[in-house]
């Protein structure tokens, strides 16, 4: 029996960036969107968003009246927040919600050595949780994980990729040599679409989407070929990326930190995950991605014209 179509798509999360990326290529599909935003969140919803709504992220009751009527559930919100998964699968399956996409969006949390890097436990116990009760259920809710890796034009905008525009420098970490698959912020709702048009051959599994593969002394060159002037290299060494960061993760869990997301631990952990030199965290994931997915040298070229312009 063929998937039911997808009509109705529900986003929780959806006022941060990643909703931002979703929502235009969700509107020019033809999708009808819902944004359910946490109960007393004042944030602002996507233009062009016409039906919002909250919900109690711990209430089973309250998730699933906000998923009534509902083909598709999409968490866009971050992965450490993944702690509420097991109430929302459970409500998914109670509204009749055919399909889930993950909180991914990111990095390759499918990789079998991401634990070593802590800051994605709770994704990653999360994707467990939702594993053991869809299998439970009998398939009656099937899935889809979303990689892209890093946004690289939208990061080097906010000013947090290592091609620093103010600056006119470019961070390499380590050799320089090791390849990183990342991604043009708004591919990624291309991306979305496309799982959601064909929940069948992306039932149940990541799905790997990249505009480009590339190391950071490529980018170097590139940005050398299209003439920019001033621009300098910075060199950083990341020998002791992890052990150093670890070591301040543990610290910080002494301390009864709980949001972790700009701190020095949490950025270094993320860099090694995107700059391993034997690529241990799958941020080169170029041999998975979709086909016809990659765009290709020219076009990142052309991409770092406008972006550093």
């Amino acid at each position: 029996m063929p998937p039911t179509p997808i009509h109705n798509v529900v986003i929780l999360g959806a006022t941060g960036a990643l909703g931002h990326a979703l929502v235009p290529s969700l509107q020019k599909a033809g999708y009808h969107i819902t944004c359910i935003s946490r109960l007393g969140s004042t944030s602002a919803h996507p233009p062009g968003v016409v039906d919002s709504g909250s919900a109690d992220y711990e209430s089973v009751d309250s998730l699933r009246n906000a998923f009534r009527g509902q083909d598709a559930v999409i968490e866009a919100f971050n992965p450490a927040a993944a702690t509420s998964q097991q109430l929302i699968v459970q409500a998914a399956l109670g509204a009749g919600v055919v399909h889930l996409i993950t909180p991914d969006f990111s990095c390759d949390t499918f990789n079998p050595h991401m634990r070593e890097l802590l800051i994605f436990e709770p994704k990653i116990q999360a994707q467990e949780e939702l594993e053991r009760i869809i299998t439970e259920s009998g398939g009656a809710l099937t899935w889809t994980a979303v990689i892209v890796g890093p946004w690289f034009d939208w990061a080097t905008d906010a000013g947090q990729f290592w091609i620093d525009k103010k600056n006119r420098n470019i961070t390499r970490f380590g050799s320089g040599d090791q390849k990183y698959s990342m991604s043009r912020y708004l591919a990624t709702g291309d991306a979305t679409v496309a799982v959601l048009k064909n929940l069948e051959y992306y039932r149940n599994r990541p799905a790997y989407f990249a505009s480009h593969t590339i190391s950071t002394n490529r980018l170097i060159a590139l940005v050398e070929e299209l003439g920019f002037e001033g621009w300098g290299v910075v060199d950083v060494p990341i020998h002791d990326f992890l052990a150093k960061g670890r070591e301040l993760w543990n610290r910080d869990t002494e301390m009864g930190l709980r949001y972790r997301m700009n701190t020095p631990a949490y950025t270094m952990l993320a860099t090694v995950s995107l700059v391993d030199e034997n690529n241990r965290y799958g941020a080169d994931f170029g041999d998975k991605v979709e086909p016809g997915w990659d765009e290709g040298e020219e076009a990142l070229r052309e991409g770092l014209r406008k972006l550093l312009a």
